[in-house]
């Protein structure tokens, strides 16, 4: 994601600093123009000040996801909790001015089953995993910053390439879920980070009316794709992390919903076929 989010910034005349592990594979960026490589670690003070400084919009993106969050709970206090409290001290110190975009998720949001109506961001969070919390907690040392700061809730991130379909699938047959397209994911990141009157925001980001579905619909379509049997299908038992959010502020403000259902399918239908013809 953090790649394409250069790549998309690059496109619209921008020049990136990109902050990583050292360990990290930098190729097809290193060398680039417009492209300047910083090292570091996210809980490393100095090391996180040197690559905010003289910045005018930072985007927060790292964080350890599930199933890693999960299984080991205290390295995702300390890189996604600790992390984004090291990120917001050196943004404060060296890029007062800068817009601050973080990168959350609708899990915060907890099981929201029960709810009849769409998502909105003032729904109460309720965060029951590892994961979910962690980035409720950034959430909250982000809003409190006293920084021009955007937070995204960013629903689960529909990827248009041939994926084997997974051992069991995270959501149940008749949950309602709402994926968002990766293009549009990305789109919503770059734009937060310039977009006007926008600051100081939590938007949901998820991919519109043509996403909302039930959980079964998405895979038998999927299935139909692959030319497999949706009987095959396993789902998971209890409902994730998964529903359909208000999303027309944060719309209205990045213009990020680019890429409807249909043509997610007809991206990944043109995949198979790439891999077909060799």
């Amino acid at each position: 994601m953090g790649r394409l989010v250069v790549g998309k910034l690059l496109e619209q005349g921008h020049t990136v600093r990109v902050f990583d592990l050292p360990t990290v594979n930098y190729e097809g960026l290193e060398g680039e123009p417009r492209v300047e490589i910083a090292r570091g670690d996210l809980t490393n003070s100095s090391d996180v000040g040197a690559a905010c400084e003289g910045m005018d919009a930072i985007a927060h993106l790292a964080a350890i996801l599930p199933p890693v969050a999960e299984a080991r709970p205290e390295l995702t206090r300390n890189v996604n909790i600790d992390g984004t409290r090291v990120v917001v001290e050196a943004v404060q110190a060296k890029a007062p001015s800068a817009r601050l975009v973080l990168s959350s998720s609708v899990s915060v949001y907890g099981d929201t089953t029960p709810q009849g109506d769409e998502i909105t961001v003032g729904h109460p969070t309720n965060p029951d995993d590892v994961y979910a919390a962690s980035k409720a907690e950034s959430e909250r040392i982000v809003v409190e910053s006293g920084l021009d700061w955007v937070a995204l809730r960013i629903s689960g991130v529909a990827v248009p390439v041939f994926q084997e379909p997974p051992a069991e699938w995270p959501f149940t047959p008749d949950e309602r879920i709402e994926f968002v397209h990766r293009d549009d994911a990305v789109s919503a990141l770059s734009a937060a980070l310039t977009a006007p009157d926008s600051g100081r925001n939590v938007f949901n980001v998820s991919g519109g009316p043509t996403w909302r579905m039930s959980g079964e619909k998405y895979v038998n379509d999927y299935y139909e794709l692959v030319e497999a049997d949706p009987a095959l299908a396993v789902y998971q038992s209890n409902p994730g992390h998964f529903d359909w959010y208000q999303s027309s502020d944060g719309q209205a403000a990045l213009s990020y919903q680019n890429t409807p259902y249909e043509r997610y399918l007809e991206q990944i239908q043109e995949d198979i076929m790439r891999m077909l013809e060799g």
